[in-house]
């Protein structure tokens, strides 16, 4: 068997395996996730407030940005926030769909007697063409819910008590983007802001965009920051502490398998580097 073909073994193996039997290991520390656990704990909503987030990813960085999308939308359905959701991006249509509607049922298999409906818990603004032009109106607008009118499914927002009246954007309390695209976020930063208010901002990322996204948080334009899928396991455990019966298990493999298909490439590395050094020393070339 070619060494190419060992390794793809042994990588299949590496990210498999955990899934099989079902095992997982506790993630590590992060505490950029913990302080957007903390931001979002901390976020007090009156009657016509709410949060908004951007799910702006498709199925190409669904393994990371999925995860982040719910732990971020669990702990505002926990804590009773509405939230609307949009996107820039239209191959995240069905993500705005399936995702909370995901969130609620498992918090109502949870907590029997407890229901987070479709508009009461969240509405789907979709997909919104015109990316930071689109954010500049609705920033500008008088009044959200006459400038976003209606939900995916057709149905005026004034349909919907927690967003009938909502006013302008200074109602939005909290702003949460999770993408994996370039330039994505850079729209909610540059133009989700306007004289007299500037949003509080949680982001989640791929792993390759951690270094631009660190950039945001030391400034203080970014409160808070899920990295990877590494980012949203720990924000999971975090919220477990608070919550114990959340059942986090399936994300917590997931990072695991990913941790160790990590180590045997780095173990590879390490392996294709010694490997001839001790070739040439055994023939007495070094």
């Amino acid at each position: 068997m070619g060494g190419r073909r060992i390794i793809y073994l042994l990588m299949i193996f590496a990210v498999a395996a955990p899934i099989i039997v079902g095992f997982s290991q506790r993630p590590s520390r992060l505490q950029s996730a913990e302080r957007m656990y903390e931001v979002v704990e901390s976020v007090r909503i009156e009657p016509g407030e709410v949060a908004l987030v951007w799910l702006d990813f498709g199925p190409n960085t669904t393994a990371e940005n999925e995860p982040q999308a719910t732990v971020l939308l669990e702990h505002l359905f926990r804590r009773r926030i509405p939230v609307i959701l949009l996107s820039q991006y239209q191959q995240s249509e069905r993500f705005l769909e399936s995702i909370p509607r995901k969130v609620a049922k498992r918090l109502e298999r949870e907590m029997p007697g407890q229901h987070w409906r479709y508009g009461e818990a969240w509405i789907n603004g979709g997909f919104r063409p015109g990316s930071g032009i689109f954010i500049q109106s609705m920033v500008s607008a008088p009044d959200l819910t006459k400038f976003l009118g209606r939900d995916v499914q057709g149905m005026p927002l004034t349909h919907y008590p927690n967003f009938a009246s909502l006013g302008g954007v200074e109602r939005v309390k909290l702003v949460g983007e999770i993408t994996g695209l370039v330039g994505v976020f850079d729209n909610i930063i540059q133009f989700l802001q306007k004289d007299g208010y500037r949003p509080t901002i949680v982001h989640g990322c791929t792993s390759i965009t951690i270094p631009e996204a660190y950039i945001f948080l030391d400034s203080g334009q970014l409160k808070g920051l899920l990295e990877g899928i590494a980012g949203a396991a720990w924000y999971s455990e975090v919220i477990k502490r608070a919550y114990p019966e959340s059942d986090n298990k399936k994300l917590l493999v997931t990072n695991t398998s990913l941790g160790l298909a990590h180590l045997v490439l780095i173990l590879l590395i390490v392996f294709g580097n010694v490997a001839p050094l001790m070739k040439k020393f055994r023939r007495g070339d070094g």
